[in-house]
């Protein structure tokens, strides 16, 4: 799709799609934003605008949404909303799909743009889902209320699931098969053309989701923290990934790549993952930490317990990789050691908040059944 005929909309006002929304300026494609909150833009009369440093170094501004009834003036949307929202926002956001939009979930966790494309088809209308294994970059915003963000990531792994069921066009297919392999294949073109070469397709949306970092990384330097979080400490989260902190992430890696090499996957480590993401030199996780910090390129650790990093991704990282890991048959001591320890802690069960599982992988499933409705639009084209 031509640039100009494309309409973007992003779900979501934090960080990531505030960044998401400048880069997006930065390459003239006008934006619109709809936050439940939109707490940290600056509203007026139908607009929004926020400053940025960094790797955009600029004012932006965009339309503000106030309601999602005029979502389906958009060809595409972008979801970059802490997964903890995915059901509030995406439920009554379902109602407003049309034929022929693409949804891309930024750093999609427990298989969400299969729930999103079955909530479409459940309504009649046939859309195109992406999920990204990450996000397109990392920002924060600074105490004065800017944005900093970092530069893109070089690589983000993504997999898409076509409006229909991408089929070989062979005599006796069904009507307009070959235009459900085009539009799949215009995905991956369009997020191409917004953001540059750094997508890498891969065969299976969950290896996508297996991609997705953060569940782990985060748990790693929560835990040592959570008394710093608890009495609202500033602290620096890069500043502390001390050689404890790398130890407990690399067994958590190590049993995240454990898990995607029995499902078929090879994926990169945290490592390469950070690599990638800070251009920083590979090596110890604790090292490339202090790089990363050293660089000013760090955010402040949770100032308070009931944070993302917890409250997303402990039931929809976590819980979610420890289901897999059951179904697939691959022990994960320390992963499920750490959602236990953080249940104690917060005196709930995160293992009962993950609305999507039920549905997306109930423990009936088998690994071919999973495996199968994961399938990308790019291996089955």
């Amino acid at each position: 799709m031509k640039q100009s005929a494309c309409r973007v909309l992003i779900l979501g006002a934090g960080a990531i799609g505030c960044a998401t929304a400048a880069f997006l300026s930065a390459r003239g494609i006008p934006v619109a934003m709809w936050s439940p909150t939109a707490g940290r833009l600056h509203k007026k009369k139908g607009r929004a605008q926020f400053e940025c440093v960094g790797a955009v170094n600029a004012s932006v501004t965009v339309d503000c949404l106030g309601h999602l009834d005029s979502l389906s003036d958009y060809s595409h949307i972008f979801v970059c909303l802490p997964a903890s929202l995915y059901q509030q926002v995406l439920t009554s956001a379902g109602q407003y799909w049309k034929d022929g939009q693409t949804i891309i979930v930024s750093g999609a966790l427990s298989l969400v743009p299969l729930w999103i494309k079955s909530m479409a088809a459940a309504n009649n209308v046939c859309v195109t889902t992406v999920g990204w294994g990450t996000t397109l970059t990392t920002a924060h915003f600074l105490p004065d209320g800017r944005l900093h963000i970092n530069a893109l990531r070089d690589r983000i792994d993504m997999a898409w699931l076509p409006a229909r069921s991408v089929v070989a066009t062979e005599a006796g297919d069904e009507p307009g098969a070959q235009d459900h392999v085009v539009g799949a294949q215009s995905a991956y073109v369009d997020c191409q053309q917004f953001f540059g070469d750094r997508f890498l397709l891969t065969d299976s949306l969950l290896a996508c989701t297996l991609a997705n970092i953060n569940p782990i990384a985060h748990a790693a330097e929560v835990i040592p923290n959570l008394t710093r979080m608890d009495r609202g400490e500033a602290w620096q989260l890069f500043g502390n990934f001390t050689g404890v902190v790398a130890n407990m992430a690399e067994a958590l890696d190590q049993e995240r790549l454990t898990l995607a090499h029995r499902l078929g996957f090879t994926l990169p480590t945290l490592a390469q993952h950070y690599q990638r993401s800070y251009h920083v030199k590979c090596g110890p996780l604790n090292e490339m930490a202090q790089a990363i910090e050293e660089r000013g390129a760090g955010p402040l650790g949770p100032g308070l317990l009931e944070h993302r990093y917890v409250l997303e991704d402990v039931p929809f990282g976590l819980v979610f990789l420890e289901r897999l890991a059951q179904v697939s048959g691959v022990p994960c001591p320390t992963l499920s050691a750490c959602i236990t320890l953080l249940e104690a802690v917060y005196k709930r069960s995160f293992r009962d908040q993950n609305f999507l599982m039920a549905s997306l992988l109930p423990e009936a499933m088998s690994i071919e059944e999973l495996l199968g409705a994961c399938k990308s639009a790019c291996a089955a084209s």
